[in-house]
C-alpha cells in the first residue's frame, strides 16, 4: 500500500550541493540536498546533528572527486543558484544559497555501507 504524504507544501527533489556550518565556528562541511522548498530541505550528511541545532546553509559547487566522507572538498559559490534557468520547476528554482536553519530531525541513512545521516531543517524566518 502506498504510503500517503503527510508534508504541507510540496518539494523538489532535485539533488543540490550544499555547505553548512555553526553559526560560531568557521569549519564547514559538505553535504547533499535532497529535497527542499522555501520552508526548509532534507539533506544528507557524513556527521549527525542534533535536533534544535542552528546551521548556516549555502548553496555551494564543490567537486565531486574531493573526498565529501573525509570532510574535504574545495568549494565554491553557486552564482545565482535560486534563479537557475536548469531547473526544471518553480519550486526547483526556490534554493536558497544562503539561509540559517533550524535541525528538525537526524536519523542515520537506510545505506548499511556508508555512515551517512539523513536531516531535516526548517528555515528560520524571515527566509527570503
Amino acid at each position: 500500500m502506498k504510503q500517503k504524504e503527510r508534508r504541507r507544501h510540496k518539494r523538489c527533489e532535485e539533488d543540490a550541493k550544499i555547505v553548512y556550518s555553526f553559526l560560531n565556528r568557521t569549519e564547514k562541511h559538505a553535504a547533499i540536498a535532497r529535497n527542499y522548498n522555501r520552508f526548509g530541505m532534507y539533506f544528507e550528511s557524513d556527521r549527525p546533528l542534533s535536533p534544535g541545532t542552528s546551521i548556516v546553509i549555502r548553496a555551494m559547487e564543490w567537486n565531486t572527486a574531493d573526498n565529501f566522507d573525509r570532510g574535504s572538498f574545495e568549494i565554491r559559490p553557486v552564482a545565482n543558484n535560486s534563479k537557475n534557468p536548469q531547473r526544471t520547476s518553480e519550486i526547483c528554482r526556490e534554493l536558497k544559497t544562503l539561509v540559517i536553519s533550524e535541525v528538525t530531525r537526524c536519523e542515520p541513512s537506510k545505506n548499511p555501507k556508508r555512515e551517512r545521516y539523513g536531516i531535516g531543517v526548517r528555515y528560520v524566518n524571515p527566509a527570503v
